[in-house]
């Protein structure tokens, strides 16, 4: 994959450097900060945890710094800033490289591009949409190119709430529909895809679901039962309950948590019958979308469950029940 496959993203400058680099003087500026880092990452060495800020909240001077350098950087320290500067941020509110990632995410190796994809996760920023939407049309690697394209998928929960410019919205839904769509493409980025379509309300969204529901590939299928959950829409609950009776214990699981998405006490009966399925996860499940669901019908079931539970279930159950007793308070306020 050549280096400039995908164009980085670009930012305004903001805020200021959160480290010093070892050997820099309190006077140096961000940019020499990150020119020593770079230079020493070029000669193998790696950056401790405390410096790994030196990569956040870069300018665009910054950016072009790193684009130079990040060629002439081994392949595994590569790996690992980038693996370690994920960590960081999944830890801390004080980093923030998006714009390390939208130079990282046009590496040749695919395990750098993918933690690249994962540093994105947090940005709802329409260049962040458009490179994302880049990686999924255009890298060749499945599971990176799945990963984007799951993260797109908080792109259009935003559009459906009105919270992203539709035309920019509306572009990353149709590279989400071509991904979808296209049986050349490996089927985990079509899963993904179609599970990130779920909450943007179109009739063709639909027919893509019932077409992935019919299908013969595993993995699709699987995907539009959670795609059926995550839309929300009680008209698919008929479907979503007849894979309660799947012999496949994930099919069940994943039809049990839609259904506790779609949260319609319509449910509720079917659900309490999974309370002692074979598997554990899938009754495990069904207990939790029981209490998410609530009501008076959810209550009962579970405390009558909670007297022949199996040791060791009683934290899930009295967190369902807890859960089943706000929805019931939230229905008494709205009768009142």
């Amino acid at each position: 994959m050549p280096w400039r496959r995908f164009f980085p993203a670009t930012f305004a400058p903001r805020g200021e450097p959160l480290c010093t680099i070892r050997g820099m003087t309190s006077s140096s500026t961000p940019l020499a900060e990150l020119n020593e880092a770079l230079e020493r990452l070029a000669g193998g060495a790696d950056l401790l945890p405390s410096e790994l800020p030196v990569l956040s909240d870069l300018d665009r001077e910054q950016v072009k710094a790193l684009e130079d350098a990040w060629p002439r950087i081994p392949d595994d320290a590569r790996i690992k800033v980038i693996t370690e500067a994920v960590r960081l941020s999944d830890e801390s509110v004080e980093v923030e490289f998006s714009r390390f990632a939208g130079v990282a995410i046009a590496d040749p190796l695919a395990e750098v591009r993918g933690a690249a994809v994962e540093a994105l996760r947090e940005s709802t920023h329409r260049t962040t949409a458009r490179l994302l939407t880049s990686v999924l049309r255009d890298d060749d690697d499945e599971e990176v190119a799945a990963d984007a394209a799951d993260i797109l998928g908080e792109f259009v929960m935003r559009l459906e709430l009105g919270h992203f410019p539709e035309r920019e919205g509306e572009a990353v839904v149709e590279s989400l529909r071509g991904a979808a769509s296209d049986p050349a493409r490996a089927p985990a980025v079509r899963a993904s895809a179609l599970e990130s379509l779920a909450p943007r309300t179109l009739p063709w969204i639909d027919g893509l679901v019932l077409e992935a529901y019919y299908g013969d590939d595993e993995t699709v299928r699987l995907a539009a039962v959670r795609a059926m959950g995550l839309s929300a829409r009680e008209d698919w609950l008929e479907y979503v309950l007849e894979q309660f009776e799947s012999g496949d214990p994930e099919f069940r699981r994943e039809a049990v948590i839609a259904a506790g998405e779609i949260d319609s006490e319509d449910a509720v009966d079917r659900l309490a019958d999974l309370f002692l399925d074979a598997e554990e996860e899938v009754a495990k499940a069904a207990i939790e979308a029981t209490g998410e669901i609530g009501g008076e019908v959810a209550l009962e079931y579970l405390r009558e469950f909670a007297e022949e539970a199996p040791e060791g279930w009683e934290e899930v159950i009295a967190e369902a029940i807890e859960a089943a007793s706000a929805v019931q308070r939230d229905y008494a306020e709205f009768e009142e």
